[in-house]
């Protein structure tokens, strides 16, 4: 298998929390799929998981070429229940548009430090 695309953002999570703090349930409707909000608001700090969240639906939409009309709301964040991996699901045209590029496996890695996420998601 080769690699088909890799994508990779950066988010400073002050800038989701003000997003939040001015546009509230607005933001998050248009941006996050609803079980990306309930796990986000059942952690302490939620504003770090909405954030990571968003660093992953940037960088896997960079890894498909980016100017694709999907919505962010089709890329979904979700963790292994055993593992607690992180790992993307994808529904309607991203998932479409991730075939359509050869995709098989998405890979994902998330870290955070201080006031940074950081997602690189790599297609093969």
């Amino acid at each position: 298998m080769s690699i088909i695309g890799i994508g990779i953002d950066l988010v400073y999570i002050p800038r989701i929390q003000k997003l939040y703090e001015n546009y509230g349930s607005k933001f998050l409707n248009k941006i996050f799929a609803q079980e990306e909000i309930d796990y986000a608001f059942q952690r302490k700090n939620f504003v770090i998981h909405l954030a990571s969240a968003f660093a992953s639906k940037e960088a896997f939409y960079k890894s498909v070429g980016g100017y694709s009309p999907f919505s962010f709301k089709e890329i979904i964040l979700k963790r292994n229940i055993g593992t607690g991996r992180p790992y993307l699901k994808l529904t309607g045209l991203a998932e479409r548009v991730f075939k359509e590029r050869g995709g098989k496996k998405i890979t994902l890695a998330l870290s955070h430090e201080n006031e940074y996420t950081i997602s690189v998601v790599i297609i093969i």
